[in-house]
């Protein structure tokens, strides 16, 4: 899981930190004046995707320490979400 979580997470924050540090570069040596929104606009979208790849990551691995995940990890996502809210649902049924 923790592996997971890391790809999950630092893949994305290192590209945005990488393309914050290519604009930075292009607009140092001035080779294009980068506007603003547009380092704005990728580092939301990278840095918001390293966010959700904290849930992601707890999410797609197999909770069954006898079974082992596949690679990426969608079939785990669907099977542990919906035992997520099963769970959730059972706990606040009127029974």
């Amino acid at each position: 899981m923790i592996r997971r979580i890391l790809a999950s997470v630092g893949l994305p924050m290192g590209l945005g930190i990488v393309i914050l540090q290519v604009f930075s570069t292009l607009k140092e040596k001035q080779l294009w004046d980068v506007p603003l929104w547009i380092p704005f606009i990728t580092t939301f979208l990278l840095f918001g995707s390293s966010v959700l790849g904290v849930s992601y990551g707890s999410l797609s691995t197999s909770w069954d320490p006898e079974k082992k995940g596949s690679l990426v990890g969608f079939q785990e996502a669907k099977q542990n979400w919906d035992e997520m809210w099963k769970e959730e649902d059972a706990k606040n049924s009127p029974t």
